[in-house]
């Protein structure tokens, strides 16, 4: 973009939740501002659809007021006992607008960061990807969505075509070296070490998850820092882990509360028993246990199809990017919800009898 080129398509990143979609955004902001170049320099937003409730207040961030007066040109200003009323004498329409945008990219590039797309409103999505199709054609325009796996699926609710040609990115776990590295490099920054049996031990239970990799990674700086500690041994990750597992527990909690309040929680107990003895599966397989556990009333195609993408959407599991294989979500909060099943059997065995 840099060059004056605008890229093919937009980017659409997309992964359950805590996986770290925030934090890519961060980064890939600090690296467009990191490799603009001065005589064409780039400019990134970021934003929530929150922040953005309607394309009005989007445009007034991307548009430069030096655009801004240019659009409404014959802007009017009375002034009286130091209160001023403005009004504009035409207002700009859409194609002002888009135009705007155009010309504000040719001169300086924008790159669009939306985090959390998938709580967008359709119509706000629809008319965001259309700005998007147009900027693209005529300026350097970048616009990047990230999303839970729902937003893949939400996408194709708003009639807009093009967005299958979108280069699509699944955020998945890291890989264990990337795991400890997320472990080690910020501890080494501060001049704090960790030894080896240690880092194995927080690794494998994190399960290279980066929700979980945060938690470890702010207990271990915390009691380095109590304790004026340079060296991290399996004593101080013994010292923590209790800590790590309540919370943890307490976010398996919520998840495993979701899933019962919407009628899904034997169906994921059916699920989490299929994994427990394969690490991927068939949708196909994950069809028939569904099936199998839904109420009487619930068993058409067109039902357990949405049950299945709900259980998606709120990543018990996950459908990785090129593959037509699932996988656990999280492993260890499958296990979660198979051993309250078992605690909640065990209490009411005793009363049926």
């Amino acid at each position: 973009m840099s060059a004056g080129r605008s890229p093919g398509t937009e980017i659409i990143m997309y992964g359950p939740r805590g996986m770290g979609k925030t934090v890519l955004l961060n980064w890939l902001e600090n690296e467009v501002e990191k490799t603009a170049q001065d005589n064409r320099p780039l400019r990134t937003v970021q934003s929530t659809p929150t922040i953005f409730p309607s394309l009005k207040s989007l445009w007034n961030k991307l548009i430069s007021d030096d655009w801004k007066k240019k659009l409404w040109p014959n802007q009017i200003e009375l002034g009286a006992g130091g209160n001023k009323i403005v009004w504009n004498s035409k207002a700009p329409d859409d194609d002002d607008l888009v135009s705007a945008l155009i010309e504000e990219c040719k001169e300086r590039p924008v790159v669009l960061l939306m985090d959390e797309a998938h709580t967008m409103d359709s119509r706000f999505c629809q008319g965001l990807l259309n700005i998007s199709q147009q900027a693209r054609q005529n300026a350097p325009f970048l616009l990047v969505l990230a999303g839970t796996p729902g937003l893949s699926h939400f996408l194709t609710t708003v009639n807009a075509s093009f967005v299958e040609r979108s280069k699509k990115m699944g955020i998945a776990r890291l890989e264990a070296q990337a795991t400890a590295d997320a472990i080690v490099k910020p501890l080494d920054a501060d001049g704090v070490h960790i030894a080896a049996d240690a880092l194995e031990h927080v690794v494998e239970d994190s399960q290279h998850y980066p929700y979980f990799i945060q938690l470890w990674g702010e207990a271990l700086w915390d009691v380095a820092k109590e304790k004026d500690l340079q060296k991290l041994t399996s004593q101080e990750i013994a010292e923590v882990e209790t800590k790590i597992e309540n919370r943890r527990s307490n976010f398996y909690g919520e998840r495993r509360n979701t899933l019962d309040e919407l009628e899904l929680l034997p169906a994921a107990v059916a699920i989490a028993t299929v994994f427990q003895d394969t690490e991927t599966t068939t949708r196909a397989t994950l069809i028939d246990v569904i099936a199998d556990n839904l109420p009487a009333d619930s068993h058409a195609t067109q039902s357990v199809n949405e049950h299945l993408q709900t259980l998606a959407r709120h990543e018990f599991i996950w459908n990785p990017p090129d593959t037509d294989l699932y996988e656990a979500g999280i492993p260890s909060l499958m296990r979660y919800v198979l051993d309250r099943q078992r605690e909640h059997v065990q209490k009411a065995s005793p009363a049926a009898e």
